[in-house]
């Protein structure tokens, strides 16, 4: 996913973007601290009005989902399955919402069902879910089908969708390939091939306002 402000790929870092409820939009820490310096307090792609508080962000969240927002619905499937902002766990619910977002066309919702199925013993589930979300270029499930075939001792499998995954900037792909070098399942080439894809990846997620965001206690 891009940054819907400086339209770079976002950061892999969780620690390195910020979601807003009021446009259901992640945005990297670099537009975030430029808009500030500029005296922007409200979100910096709508200009909408911050929650102070949890009750209030999963209201504007709610709100969103209740227009039928794909992504607001996914949300509160997430919230619902670890049972947060002040929501009861309910898998039941969870699955649901995940399940409805997944047929807007949320990669993040499969990446989630794949998980509830890997955790409910549904291997076939599970698998079918992480295909969508890898066919949809989420990074995570593509890197999770390598572990699959890893585990079936499918190398060569897990090989390629690992350099899919480490070309998108995902570093335990990368070092999961080394890994399978090391212990002669896969060829240096292999590994370089890999290795590039990464740095690249790395570089395009850089710049002047990330590097100075990142700095910041």
């Amino acid at each position: 996913d891009d940054c819907p402000i400086c339209q770079l790929p976002l950061p892999l870092d969780i620690k390195q973007f910020s979601f807003r409820p009021c446009c259901m939009k992640k945005m990297c820490k670099g537009c975030v601290l430029k808009s500030y310096k500029h005296g922007i307090d409200d979100c910096p792609f709508c200009r909408g009005k911050q929650p102070k508080d949890k009750g209030q962000f999963i209201a504007m969240v709610q709100k969103r989902a209740d227009t039928g927002d794909p992504e607001a619905i996914c949300y509160l499937g997430a919230v619902y399955r670890e049972g947060r902002y002040g929501l009861k766990a309910d898998n039941a619910m969870a699955k649901k919402m995940l399940t409805k977002a997944a047929e807007l066309g949320v990669k993040f919702a499969h990446l989630l069902l794949g998980q509830i199925y890997y955790c409910e013993g549904e291997s076939a589930k599970m698998h079918k879910h992480w295909v969508a979300a890898a066919i949809s270029g989420d990074v995570y499930a593509r890197h999770q089908l390598g572990c699959m075939d890893y585990d079936d001792e499918n190398y060569g499998r897990a090989v390629q969708h690992w350099k899919i995954s480490a070309k998108m900037g995902l570093e335990g792909s990368l070092n999961a390939i080394k890994d399978l070098f090391l212990k002669g399942h896969a060829t240096k080439m292999d590994y370089a091939e890999a290795l590039r894809g990464y740095q690249s990846a790395a570089e395009e997620m850089k710049s002047p306002e990330r590097r100075e965001a990142s700095l910041l206690p």
